[in-house]
């Protein structure tokens, strides 16, 4: 079974209202501690996505509204889409986050590059628990690679 964007999402979506400032939007993201804050309308439908990295360009920001900086147009996939389909989106459009739709198109979650390293940590986790005599192995052939390299000057 293929593991689903679902499966890994964060489904606690907080959003920002269009117009307000970066300065308001930047102390709402570090409040909730999320790197990746998407702007709705006054219909509630989301018209972009400011991400932390944007804030971090812009010095005195309290009086510019998040328009000026969010991406546009909003990067999505539905719930179901396969994981590894939506890792390879986010890496051909070089962004770090995907909305993510219900079967109706609104908004459900968010996959950001920190929950794909968490799910990746804990597959890693599982992954050694399961060999640890593997696992050693590989570190001692790793660990003896590594010091003939070294032994060599390299």
């Amino acid at each position: 079974m293929k593991t689903k964007v679902k499966a890994v999402m964060t489904k606690k979506l907080v959003t920002a209202k269009q117009g307000i400032s970066l300065e308001a939007a930047y102390e709402l993201m570090k409040t909730k501690r999320i790197r990746h804050l998407p702007v709705i309308d006054t219909k509630d439908d989301i018209v972009g996505v400011l991400s932390q990295r944007d804030l971090s360009e812009i010095p005195n920001a309290n009086k510019i509204p998040v328009d000026y900086l969010m991406s546009t147009p909003v990067e999505y996939v539905e719930e179901n889409t396969n994981l590894r389909s939506a890792i390879f989106k986010m890496l051909e459009k070089k962004i770090s986050c995907l909305l993510i739709v219900d079967e109706n198109d609104e908004a459900v979650g968010i996959v950001t590059t920190d929950d794909l390293l968490w799910y990746l940590a804990h597959l890693l986790r599982r992954e050694t628990e399961d060999a640890p005599l593997l696992s050693a192995i590989n570190m001692q052939t790793i660990g003896k690679v590594a010091s003939e390299l070294s032994d060599m000057g390299l």
